[in-house]
């Protein structure tokens, strides 16, 4: 049988922290939602998480096939930015944001999540982040995508040599998803932002405002039962990669 399912991720909108030196993002007034700053990144890191339950499939013994994946966004990414001296313009590098989404049949912590955003899951781990990334391979990860924004000065931008506001551009995207059916209860939904650090008093120049649409993902799948052995098979996988990461 043929399935749609979809997982549905907030908006977040922030903005720099006017008490807190040092860069960091907090809430833009009456537009909290259920993202949460991980522990030790200066408040740079932001994420969301929800699930998808499969259990009823597998309680009756069904795998899920994953035909194809995509995202759709309710709205344009927009930024703010400040700047104190003219002759010290925004840097256009430091401006870029990072946005990753992963649908994983396996738990993530966010300390890796916060890894993932700079090396994607599955892949050799590079050197330095040995040992803090957890131990995925590309079977874990059935939707993942990195998009890289910056801001947008080719139409309808404000000058970066003051105080100003654009849209967001995609600079680079990464696609990271295997697809590979599951026999697992539960798929595991992860958004997180990565940003550049935030305009403040310490600082000269830099982003003050970002909005960040709702997102959602939608997977085309088909549900189906499979020979007694291939499915005891792939239950089994589930369970060892769940026990390996």
């Amino acid at each position: 049988m043929d399935r749609i399912l979809n997982v549905e991720f907030p908006g977040l909108y922030l903005q720099d922290d006017e008490i807190t030196a040092g860069g960091a993002w907090e809430f833009q007034p009456d537009a909290e939602s259920d993202y949460t700053p991980i522990n030790g990144f200066n408040n740079q890191y932001w994420f969301n998480e929800a699930k998808l339950d499969l259990s009823g499939y597998t309680l009756d013994d069904l795998t899920v096939y994953f035909r194809n994946s995509f995202e759709q966004r309710a709205s344009a990414v927009d930024m703010n930015w400040k700047v104190d001296d003219p002759l010290n313009p925004l840097k256009a590098y430091a401006a870029i944001f990072f946005e990753t989404t992963i649908l994983s049949s396996v738990p993530i912590t966010s300390a890796q999540l916060a890894r993932m955003v700079l090396s994607a899951p599955g892949f050799i781990v590079p050197p330095q982040f040995a040992g803090l990334s957890g131990n995925f391979n590309r079977t874990h990860i059935i939707h993942g995508t990195t998009i890289n924004w910056g801001v947008d000065t080719s139409f309808g931008a404000d000058s970066l040599t003051t105080i100003g506001a654009a849209l967001g551009r995609v600079l680079d995207s990464q696609d990271f998803s295997s697809l590979e059916p599951t026999a697992a209860e539960n798929i595991y939904c992860y958004r997180v932002i990565y940003l550049p650090l935030a305009y403040d008093r310490t600082r000269e120049r830099g982003l003050d405002r970002v909005s960040i649409p709702p997102k959602r993902v939608i997977l085309n799948c088909m549900i189906d039962e499979e020979p007694q052995l291939e499915y005891m098979m792939r239950l089994k996988r589930s369970y060892e990669l769940a026990n390996q990461v």
